[in-house]
């Protein structure tokens, strides 16, 4: 979500209501603002120490909600203390040390991230072992440290089967890095995951805990003696999509998609998020034009910039050129720093990428406009030509999937 400086001790903005925090949650907020007024390296370090002792405690004994309500504070209230707040939050979450004969050791969860787009069903589930065989070894020779353990989870992830909240990340990063360090298989119960939600364009993931000595690389960038003998990162994605694409493909059948670099698991789907949303917007216009037998210049969309005081997200709709009725539509969340500043911006992008899908007409809307959903099912609303928030619904004559949102 895009987020606007405010100073430390600001009232809330966008007349939200004063947030409710817990002792720990308040110990939290005052040691990220410590943090951010810290004026050396050497203090700023003592109170990202002490942030992180906090919030392991806290994410060790599953309170989320402290953790939660911190990072809402923040995020209402002083932008640089959520940011560190974020960051030591996800790093206890995806990464910790344990001790093995007197040794300590590091554990890293990551990701290989893919991002799929497909006219048929995007596959999730479950992976043979002759299938994650030789992604192993890729792995192994293009990503990797030379001197790591290594657990990676014979299971093609939807964004709906990860760890919901921080408490569940570690949890899961415990019970893999238990098994790379001891060479063994992580139990975990793939049946209780569930299915995945149908979408034209998705994200899957397959994850893996590596763990090395303390203070030893995970990644190969991450080798380096001198500049000569350096691989950056894009070294070893260009050799990691060479040599692992045609194995990664057998995943993912009848698809189109583009393979990330393996890395660190929030980065992974941050960056898994922001490149998966031109694919969404492209999947949807495409697919309606298939449904509505119709070509692309028959159709319209409308671009609605949404959120409480600042754009967080676009809802786009698309319609019957000249027609009112909203027929389909993708939110267009925003990540960071993005806004419509940027360049370019993510209006300008949405725009450029509905003039490549040759639409017949594009209205934009003025202003900031509320984020609706549907009372009876949740669904966000989409905005008509008139600046209207309706339910996005197919014409009953239209033998159709269900609607896709993203």
């Amino acid at each position: 979500m895009k987020q606007t400086k405010q100073p430390s001790g600001a009232g809330p903005k966008n007349g939200k209501s004063k947030i409710r925090l817990s002792k720990d949650a308040t110990r939290l907020v005052s040691l990220c603002d410590s943090a951010v007024d810290a004026g050396s390296r050497t203090e700023q370090q003592f109170w990202a120490d002490k942030i992180e002792v906090l919030a392991t405690e806290l994410i060790d004994r599953g309170n989320d909600d402290a953790l939660e309500a911190a990072l809402e504070h923040t995020h209402q209230h002083n932008t640089p203390a959520h940011e560190i707040l974020v960051s030591s939050c996800e790093a206890v979450a995806e990464t910790c040390r344990f001790d093995v004969n007197g040794e300590i050791r590091q554990a890293l969860l990551i990701s290989i991230p893919l991002v799929v787009w497909s006219k048929y069903l995007i596959p999730a589930g479950q992976i043979s072992d002759a299938a994650i065989a030789p992604i192993r070894t890729h792995l192994f020779g293009h990503i990797l440290g030379h001197d790591v353990a290594l657990c990676i989870n014979p299971f093609l992830y939807a964004i709906d089967h990860l760890p919901r909240g921080f408490s569940d990340t570690r949890k899961l990063l415990k019970l893999m890095a238990d098994a790379a360090s001891t060479g063994g298989t992580a139990a975990i119960d793939y049946f209780k995951l569930g299915g995945a939600a149908e979408l034209p364009a998705d994200v899957r993931f397959i994850l893996a805990v590596v763990v090395a000595k303390r203070g030893d690389p995970f990644f190969q960038w991450q080798e380096v003696e001198d500049d000569a003998g350096k691989n950056s990162r894009a070294d070893c994605l260009d050799r990691w999509n060479k040599q692992s694409r045609a194995h990664l493909a057998a995943l993912v059948p009848g698809c189109e998609f583009d393979a990330g670099l393996p890395n660190a698991f929030f980065a992974n789907c941050r960056e898994s998020d922001l490149r998966v949303r031109p694919h969404s917007l492209g999947s949807v216009v495409s697919g309606m034009a298939t449904l509505l037998d119709t070509p692309a210049a028959g159709m319209a969309a409308v671009v609605a910039g949404v959120g409480e005081g600042q754009i967080d997200e676009y809802r786009v709709s698309i319609t019957r050129k000249g027609q009112n009725d909203v027929l389909n539509g993708v939110v267009w969340p925003l990540y960071g720093e993005e806004d419509d500043d940027t360049n370019p911006s993510p209006r300008h992008a949405i725009e450029a990428l509905l003039k490549d899908h040759k639409l017949g007409e594009v209205t934009l809307l003025d202003g900031v406009l509320p984020p609706e959903y549907c009372d009876d099912c949740g669904a966000p609303l989409f905005y008509n030509h008139d600046g209207e928030a309706v339910h996005a619904e197919m014409p009953e004559d239209v033998d159709h999937p269900t609607t896709h949102f993203h």
